[in-house]
């Protein structure tokens, strides 16, 4: 199938980048230094699964989402620019194949920093005064590819949308900035306000708690933590506020389908 050559090639390219390579080491050296500095007290013994909590609410959903991003912003954009994706398109693939070939080969290739990121701290952790839980490693692993995964589809999608390679910079660079380090800093303010007004308006059919679980269930990375948290906590679908799991599951696969869908109806009109 042509996608699956489109794939083969766009991941054999974004492997070989060194913004890719750079971020990859990055990556391995803070997984690998938390893994061994942040330790129990002498005598004492923690879980794996304590640090990969700590992981989860720094630095996964910080720099994951910014090598995707990185990673993905031009993978369209950037061959409509020099003429290559014209080149492309005149062999047998159609535009579909071309975006949901970019979404799968970028998403193979930010998998590898995510399994190279954590096979160190395994280690780390394996011969540590850690309880090593290799399951829940695994599974949690899998779980950050697939976070991986979400933002690659959003920064394909985006770049098959636009038409200039400075557009699809600028947008990487802002969605990062939205759904990283403002999301939360806008929460603060609507606290405020909800404060002092003594709730949410009556015309808003949610109320206070509900309205903030919205608002974090709509981030890829409120979703993600969610799960994660469920999942090392071992409630998911089997403790906690399951529905919210449940919830922050379809979230993450409405941004994983949705704008590589909404990329594509764009590309479909374009004219090259």
């Amino acid at each position: 199938m042509s996608w699956e050559a489109i794939a083969r090639k766009d991941f054999e390219d974004a492997v070989r980048s060194w913004w890719l390579i750079g971020l990859t080491a990055l990556f391995v050296l803070l997984t690998s230094g938390i893994a061994y500095f942040v330790r129990p007290p002498a005598g004492q013994t923690a879980s794996s699964n304590d640090i990969l909590n700590i992981l989860s609410g720094t630095l996964v959903t910080t720099l994951i989402p910014l090598i995707a991003l990185i990673m993905a912003y031009s993978a369209i954009v950037g061959e409509r620019e020099t003429g290559s994706l014209k080149l492309l398109l005149s062999l047998p693939h159609s535009r579909a194949d071309v975006v949901f070939g970019k979404v799968l080969g970028r998403s193979a290739a930010i998998a590898t920093p995510i399994v190279v990121g954590f096979i160190l701290p395994a280690l780390a952790l394996a011969i540590g005064p850690f309880t090593f839980d290799a399951g829940s490693y695994i599974g949690y692993i899998l779980l950050t590819a697939l976070l991986g995964t979400v933002f690659v589809a959003i920064a394909v999608g985006f770049s098959a949308a636009v038409r200039s390679q400075q557009l699809a910079t600028a947008g990487a660079m802002g969605l990062y900035l939205v759904f990283v380090p403002l999301w939360g800093a806008a929460q603060f303010p609507l606290q405020i306000y909800l404060q002092l007004s003594g709730g949410v308006p009556g015309w808003v059919p949610l109320t206070g708690q509900q309205l903030f679980r919205m608002i974090r269930l709509l981030n890829p990375t409120g979703s993600f933590k969610i799960v994660s948290g469920a999942f090392l906590n071992g409630e998911l679908f089997s403790g906690g506020d399951v529905t919210l799991q449940v919830a922050a599951i379809a979230m993450l696969f409405g941004w994983l389908s949705l704008p590589p869908l909404l990329g594509l109806w764009r590309f479909e009109q374009a004219d090259l």
